[in-house]
């Protein structure tokens, strides 16, 4: 006959058997709730980096304080404090869990996240990668009657998993990489083939450092007054989202088929001209634009240069002389030179800048003069005008069609777009993104209205890598006396521009640093009257911020 004793020693036993299976159960189950959670910001700054994981790696590195959140380092060590009892290092992880579970909250964002299919998936493999992960441990705790040794395994994977959980999404687009190659693959071979079936289609090829956008538009409004012409929507200029508008919006009709190009690595030019094999080629400009990827200006240049390098011996590059950097390559390829003076073959004269547009001349090589009047502001887009001028007239449009369809240029969102602010006020909306040498012409827009207070709302100049510091200083030197009141946005970022403004000689008084947008919105309300005009130059999106 077994003691009462015993009994209750055995019982003791499986009772706190029972309770560490239930509960590391419960704490498997609460890793998953914070994942589903988590990897919504992991996936997000994930795409915002164009999926790019070697991006996602330096921002987890210079965000330690969101990749690596303080409360959850906290919160996941406690349980560290009740080693000398497995049962209450199981109770005080799950209270733990339970406490980040509630405190994460999902982040507003500025752009959202757009669930693809790539997310979805990725979405799919964290789930079974963790499902995986949870039915070992559960099967380990059931064999070994929840030995010790794995209610410590359990505490720690759980504490890994909870503390890294950017680097563990990290992991699982590495393990998605192989599906979406091949997939990619599939719609790049689609696209290849859907350009070879349409032999009259003419594919205009842009790309640059900056004023891609811009001539883009210009180029397609002056083009559909002659031509069935399409472009890429958007900002659809990588690999995957030309292959996307070949796929799903090119037609059979379009003869004229306008291309916008980006790069962050070298090749990517020459990946997207494999895919649609432009005859015309335009370079807008090279300049210190993803310097974190491409580290110097002369990689840079030879990313751009691949769009004219992939063109047959019939095509033909449009080049902007304006540009020293483009300038400086030698060219062997038939090209035409567009710019701002007599240099080019086609250039801008009589310029004349209004509060509501500008009007010039197009000079032509056979010194015939187009006449353009147009509500775009800024020598920038005059450039992108001449360009789109010169591409048409070397096409066989007329000077007619030329004219027609200038006037029906409108400002691309958020590109020295002009807009009516509070009473009389005025904006010039430049916050999609900015540049070295669009931010100073912006600036030039700006010191224009002489009889308006002048206040320039910026962030500065992102991806410079290691020259961003002095790009942004010579920014704030250059805007020192261009406007009356700046108000810079960020705390990291304002530094340097401070800096330059304080060295051209901007009184510290006039110069205001807000933590984000919103409060530097609520700041320039102090500022702004009737007679104010408001610069919006650049806007961080949600991975700089």
């Amino acid at each position: 006959m077994i003691e009462t004793g015993t009994t209750d020693a055995i019982a003791a036993i499986i009772t706190n058997e029972i309770a560490k299976i239930i509960l590391i159960f419960l704490s498997l189950v609460l890793v998953e709730i914070f994942l589903i959670k988590a990897r919504r910001n992991a996936f997000h700054i994930l795409q915002l980096e164009n999926y790019h994981r070697d991006r996602y790696a330096k921002w987890i590195k210079e965000n330690k304080e969101k990749s690596y959140p303080f409360f959850t380092m906290m919160f996941a060590l406690i349980p560290l404090l009740f080693c000398w009892n497995t049962l209450a290092l199981l109770i005080s992880q799950v209270i733990c869990l339970i406490c980040i579970c509630l405190i994460t909250k999902k982040k507003k964002e500025k752009k959202p996240l757009v669930v693809t299919g790539r997310i979805k998936r990725e979405y799919k493999i964290a789930m079974m990668v963790w499902l995986a992960i949870s039915v070992i441990i559960l099967i380990a705790t059931i064999m070994t009657r929840a030995n010790n040794i794995v209610v410590y395994v359990t505490a720690l994977i759980n504490l890994l998993t909870v503390c890294f959980a950017f680097r563990f999404f990290q992991m699982i687009d590495l393990l998605h990489q192989p599906i979406q190659n091949r997939i990619n693959n599939k719609f790049i071979t689609n696209a290849k083939n859907k350009i070879s079936e349409m032999p009259n289609l003419t594919v205009i090829g842009i790309t640059g450092s900056y004023g891609k956008t811009s001539t883009k538009n210009a180029l397609q409004t002056i083009l559909s007054e002659h031509f069935n012409s399409f472009m890429t929507p958007g900002n659809f200029n990588t690999e995957m989202g030309v292959t996307r508008t070949v796929n799903d919006m090119l037609k059979p009709v379009n003869d004229v088929f306008v291309c916008e190009m980006g790069a962050m690595y070298r090749g990517d030019i020459k990946a997207i001209c494999d895919i649609v094999k432009p005859k015309i080629a335009i370079i807008t400009a090279v300049g210190p634009m993803h310097l974190n990827t491409f580290k110097s200006i002369e990689n840079v240049k030879k990313t751009k240069f691949e769009l004219v390098d992939s063109l047959p011996e019939d095509g033909i590059a449009f080049l902007n002389w304006e540009d020293e950097n483009v300038r400086s390559v030698t060219v062997t390829k038939p090209h035409i030179k567009y710019g701002l003076n007599d240099e080019a073959d086609y250039y801008a004269t009589n310029i004349e800048m209004k509060e509501v547009g500008s009007e010039f001349e197009v000079v032509m090589p056979s010194k015939e003069k187009i006449k353009i009047r147009t509500k775009l502001l800024g020598n920038l887009n005059i450039l992108n005008i001449v360009c789109a001028v010169a591409v048409a007239n070397t096409l066989g449009m007329t000077a007619e069609e030329i004219q027609m369809g200038a006037k029906k240029l409108q400002p691309v969102e958020h590109r020295l777009e002009l807009k009516r602010g509070a009473g009389e006020s005025l904006i010039i909306d430049d916050a999609y993104n900015s540049n070295v040498k669009g931010s100073k012409m912006a600036l030039e827009v700006l010191s224009g209205f002489k009889d308006r207070k002048r206040i320039l709302i910026t962030p500065g100049i992102i991806d410079l890598g290691e020259k961003a510091d002095e790009y942004n200083k010579e920014l704030g030197k250059y805007a020192a006396d261009k406007c009356d009141i700046v108000i810079l946005v960020g705390e990291k970022q304002a530094e340097p521009i401070k800096a330059g403004l304080l060295e051209a000689g901007m009184l510290e008084k006039n110069i205001r640093i807000a933590e984000n947008i919103n409060v530097a919105i609520t700041m320039m309300s102090q500022y702004t009257n009737e007679k104010s005009v408001v610069l919006f130059e650049n806007d961080l999106p949600d991975n700089y911020l």
